[in-house]
């Protein structure tokens, strides 16, 4: 995968993907905004496996918002999108998920899928508003008994 292929700037932040040594930051933004955190020993396993992929936004040094996905074709599921509590609403889930397209695509996935809690309003918006579609429920989905959408952008 290129680079090049992803649009490297919004308001004045930056993409990128993930180097080794911030995993441990994925992990602690997973502990910060989820009820059922990735621990630190799975974001590595993850992380090692040559069909996921990391795409971060940062602020200077600190991860702010990620994207992570795993290629299973002809799918690239979703690990999660997170955004930093302190740097929420200013359309960096977006970003990254619209940067991340063409590296799935590079990787010949025709498809995001993934889950949502059905409490998370807020990134259900997000998801609608760059076209992603609800195609199922899933009840109790989410290993504390929550319902879980599923949810998917089919590429163009």
């Amino acid at each position: 995968m290129r680079e090049g292929k992803i649009p490297t700037r919004y308001r004045g932040y930056q993409v990128s993907t993930i180097k080794f040594w911030e995993l441990p930051q994925i992990a602690q933004l997973e502990r910060q905004v989820f009820a059922e955190p990735m621990p630190l020993a799975e974001v590595i396993h993850k992380y090692r496996q040559p069909n996921t992929h990391y795409l971060v936004v940062k602020d200077r040094r600190r991860i702010i918002a990620y994207f992570g996905f795993e290629i299973i074709k002809p799918y690239a599921h979703v690990l999660a999108n997170v955004t930093h509590p302190s740097y929420r609403r200013q359309g960096l889930a977006t970003f990254v998920l619209t940067a991340a397209e063409p590296w799935a695509r590079d990787e010949e996935a025709r498809a995001f899928l993934g889950e949502v809690r059905v409490s998370n309003q807020p990134q259900l918006t997000v998801l609608q508003n760059i076209g992603w579609i609800r195609v199922a429920l899933v009840p109790q989905g989410f290993g504390n008994g929550e319902d879980a959408h599923i949810v998917m952008k089919i590429f163009d």
